[in-house]
């Protein structure tokens, strides 16, 4: 349960999302409730770092879980953000991913892999 837990809390595309770009959907994203947490800076970017390329400096970032249903957004209450990159993160919550990119659809692919592994498991074992 660890380990699909661990799939399902994946981050996404906090600081490379440092500039409004177009977005696609990903086909079969699940409804996600959205929390935003307006927290310091260096806590935003502490949460958010890793999931912006190397020399970045974070925005904002989302993270995803499925298994609760839920995406937690993490902006900089000493530098709030603009307009538009709330908007960006919350279109990531509802599942969408930057024009061309595969990160999102990576993300729920691996949480369904899980989720079908463990249902498997549960299934075939003894009576």
């Amino acid at each position: 349960m660890k380990r699909l837990l661990g799939a399902t809390l994946a981050a996404a595309l906090g600081a490379g999302c440092n500039t409004m770009i177009d977005h696609e959907k990903v086909e079969g994203w699940p409804q996600l409730a959205v929390y935003e947490h307006y927290v310091p800076n260096l806590q935003m970017r502490d949460r958010c770092v890793k999931y912006t390329p190397f020399g970045a400096s974070p925005l904002a970032c989302a993270e995803f879980n499925f298994v609760e249903r839920r995406c937690d957004v993490w902006y900089s209450a000493d530098f709030p953000p603009s307009r538009g990159v709330i908007e960006h993160e919350r279109l990531h919550c509802t599942g969408y991913d930057h024009v061309g990119e595969n990160t999102m659809r990576g993300i729920l692919d691996r949480y369904l892999a899980a989720t079908r592994g463990t249902l498997a498991r549960a299934g075939s074992g003894p009576d």
